[in-house]
């Protein structure tokens, strides 16, 4: 079961979701592990992304 929903949004206007060519896009991620490497891969975007987290109780 997932852990937590991440959004990601691009500060630039940039396309982030590949099926709707959208600013953000949402993805389920299911351990701490899998989180860290979402943040530490949007830190390094050039697409200025926004990350909020939405843990799942």
């Amino acid at each position: 079961m997932a852990k937590y929903v991440v959004t990601a949004t691009s500060r630039t206007g940039r396309k982030v979701n590949a099926i709707t060519g959208g600013p953000s896009d949402q993805k389920a991620l299911y351990s701490d592990k899998e989180l860290r490497e979402f943040k530490a891969a949007a830190a390094a975007d050039p697409r200025d992304l926004d990350v909020t987290v939405r843990p799942l109780d």
